[in-house]
């Protein structure tokens, strides 16, 4: 088994300068997976991760 480093909400917040309410939202809409233990409500980086789509140009929409 490997040891992960998880994160909070709060964590995740910061670290993808979304609001907490968005992160709690993801996760009720089943964008992001989360993991609780009791009441504490734990998520992988590489998910965290994964809710950005990397692109290199725009597609053609308003900026």
């Amino acid at each position: 088994m490997t040891n992960t480093q998880m994160l909070t909400i709060e964590q995740a917040s910061d670290y993808t300068q979304l609001s907490p309410r968005t992160i709690r939202r993801y996760i009720a809409e089943g964008r992001l997976v989360a993991y609780r233990a009791g009441r504490n409500i734990r998520l992988k980086p590489e998910d965290v991760d994964a809710l950005f789509t990397p692109t290199n140009q725009w597609s053609g929409g308003a900026a």
